[in-house]
């Protein structure tokens, strides 16, 4: 028998790293209205109200499958294929591997710490960051950007540091890396032992770089910018109402242990 669900919280903590790809969909209402007699405000939950919530929670949120099983099957192989270039088992192991020991906070920490933290970007530093950003580009040439989208870049990289702690970008790569997991379990390339087990491996990540959810939410959501070169709001909207809703599940397996 195949097992969806999380046993332990931090197997849920590490399914809430990747939230925000589930609520994209918009489902924390739905959830409210399935846990909002649990929910007083002002009043904390007793142990067995939370495990009531915790378990309603992970019906849209922790599961392996995304609540959608065998359904979406055909779409997470498409996706898989299309932006991860993963085919089978064997790609989608190395590519996990990839996220997790390397993913795309290795490259943006190089280019950051290429900058000064604070005041003008000098010529040899603006040398420095185009060098570090195209060595690993297959055709350099193919990279249509001007010295004023390198100089935009790295002003908005440079601001960066006033938001970020030691973690970095690392949200983005751990909620990437879960939710690869997920779609690799979907797409069948991947049961369900498996798949918990290439969760597991971002355990050690969930100490010392992050204190709350906001922090981890600012590291996301500046990993995927730099990812897709754009600001997208309606990322950052899902963020925040992830971060505000009273059914969130960040509400109910905070970051910190204490």
């Amino acid at each position: 028998m195949q097992r969806i669900l999380p046993e332990t919280d931090l197997e849920r903590k590490l399914m809430c790293t990747a939230a925000v790809f589930i609520e994209e969909n918009r489902v924390l209402d739905d959830l409210y209205e399935v846990v909002a007699a649990d929910l007083t405000e002002g009043q904390e939950l007793t142990e067995d109200s939370r495990e009531h919530v915790l378990g309603e929670v992970g019906e849209f949120f922790f599961r392996l499958d995304m609540n959608y099983g065998p359904d979406i099957q055909a779409d997470c192989i498409e996706i898989l294929e299309d932006f991860w270039k993963v085919f089978d088992k064997a790609t989608a192991l190395k590519v996990l591997e990839d996220v997790r020991t390397q993913g795309h906070r290795t490259k943006f920490n190089v280019l950051q710490k290429c900058l000064p933290s604070e005041g003008g970007v000098d010529s040899v530093a603006m040398d420095r960051f185009k060098q570090i950003f195209t060595f690993d580009l297959p055709n350099e040439d193919d990279l249509q950007m001007t010295d004023e989208d390198f100089t935009k870049l790295a002003n908005w990289m440079q601001k960066t540091y006033k938001y970020l702690g030691d973690g970095g970008i690392l949200a983005w790569d751990m909620a990437r890396g879960v939710h690869l997991a997920r779609l690799a379990f979907v797409a069948g390339y991947l049961d369900d032992n498996e798949a918990w087990a290439e969760i597991l491996k971002w355990a050690p990540f969930t100490e010392g770089h992050f204190s709350s959810w906001t922090e981890f939410s600012q590291s996301f959501l500046i990993g995927r910018t730099f990812w897709s070169g754009v600001d997208d709001p309606q990322i950052k909207e899902t963020c925040q109402h992830l971060l505000g809703h009273p059914a969130s599940p960040w509400n109910f397996l905070h970051w910190s242990n204490d």
